[in-house]
């Protein structure tokens, strides 16, 4: 994704009662990639951001009809993630400080450097970045750790269950070929066989995520992963009558991965965006190389996903499938986690799921040794 493409996000609101500041601020920041709306008034701007969603604010703190400072108190009160930069003159620098005081990230003040401000900008989006990516990280470190204290308990009552149905289905496979057993009787031991067998695949599933096997990192091309992926599903996908669109870098250098579980990953999110799309729909695949990762984008046009269920999906067994196990996703996130690498969904009801991951091209300094050796012998 290229630098513009992200500018072209950001929706700025400019709130400035003179028309040749809304003049120069639109023409200079349009020119820039930005989304821009201007607005002459504080109320037209508390409308605007009652009625849409922006990613900055840029205010001017001496208008008519409603001051700077009033419009900042209304939309701290809408609990929005605005970003608010103030413009005022230098004899209202004391008010700009306590707009800062108030949840502003910076002020202008005039006459201003249009330069300046371009670059006020750019840091304030580079910090929200930063907090997201913080935020981002603390919530994988969250998962992980109920993870890991799921498995640790998990594991053994497992064992315990898996080591029951074996002795019920042994004597039920005996009870099957006695002479005596008519066809009503072996159509009964039938089902309850398949049900334990089904039982026994799902405890397989779950001790697989609590130990899963040790990964084998080599150097890998991700969008032939993503191909093949694909062509696991074709039948699925075809049967759906789901569209593909496929926008590879193909100029990626290969990542070090296991790429027989980043499979894995890449056939869950499919499953699940096929399922969401019952009927019909479009699956969006992006790839790019940036800054020393591989950058990964799956979107479907599906059912998506509702806020209060957003919040369980990486919980082992939560699931809104009536033949689902509830483990897809969490095995999808401890995979990205084992690769050292950031996994990201956002989904809207009706409009759609996005499930974004990066991972590390070069191998990731936290590998065990053996395995950093064994990249090492390979040249990676």
């Amino acid at each position: 994704m290229k630098r513009d493409e992200v500018k072209e996000k950001y929706k700025i609101l400019i709130a400035d009662d003179e028309q040749v500041v809304r003049d120069v601020f639109s023409r200079f920041l349009s020119q820039e990639g930005y989304e821009i709306f201007p607005v002459g008034n504080g109320n037209e701007a508390l409308d605007r951001i009652a009625e849409d969603n922006f990613d900055l604010l840029l205010l001017d703190l001496n208008m008519p009809v409603m001051s700077g400072m009033e419009v900042i108190a209304k939309v701290n009160e809408t609990g929005k993630d605005l970003i608010m930069i103030v413009i005022t003159g230098y004899a209202s620098v004391d008010t700009a400080k306590e707009a800062i005081r108030q949840g502003c990230f910076d002020y202008i003040t005039k006459p201003f450097d249009i330069e300046e401000v371009k670059l006020i900008i750019e840091r304030a989006f580079y910090t929200r970045r930063l907090r997201e990516d913080k935020k981002n990280l603390e919530e994988q470190l969250r998962i992980a750790e109920r993870l890991a204290s799921l498995s640790q308990m998990g594991a053994g009552v497992a064992h315990e269950v898996n080591t029951i149905l074996t002795s019920i289905k042994l004597f039920l496979e005996m009870l099957k070929d006695k002479p005596e057993h008519n066809r009503k009787q072996a159509k009964k031991t039938k089902l309850m066989l398949d049900e334990i067998e089904r039982g026994e695949e799902l405890i397989h599933r779950f001790l697989n995520f609590t130990k899963p096997p040790e990964s084998e990192f080599n150097r890998t091309d991700i969008n032939q992963v993503i191909r093949r992926s694909l062509a696991f599903c074709e039948a699925r996908l075809k049967k759906e009558n789901i569209q593909i669109a496929l926008s590879l870098d193909e100029s990626a250098p290969g990542i070090l991965c296991d790429a027989h579980k980043i499979e894995e990953v890449f056939l869950n999110i499919f499953s699940n965006s096929i399922d969401a799309m019952a009927g019909g729909g479009r699956l969006t695949i992006k790839s790019e190389a940036k800054s020393g990762k591989m950058i990964i984008g799956i979107q479907d046009t599906g059912l998506g996903i509702s806020p209060e269920n957003l919040k369980e999906i990486y919980n082992p067994f939560f699931t809104t499938k009536a033949h689902g196990t509830g483990l897809g996703l969490a095995i999808v996130h401890r995979i990205i986690q084992e690769h050292k690498g950031l996994i990201t969904i956002t989904s809207q009801e009706k409009h759609g799921t996005l499930v974004c991951f990066e991972l590390p091209i070069a191998a990731p300094r936290s590998l065990p040794a053996t395995v950093q050796e064994a990249i090492k012998a390979q040249g990676g």
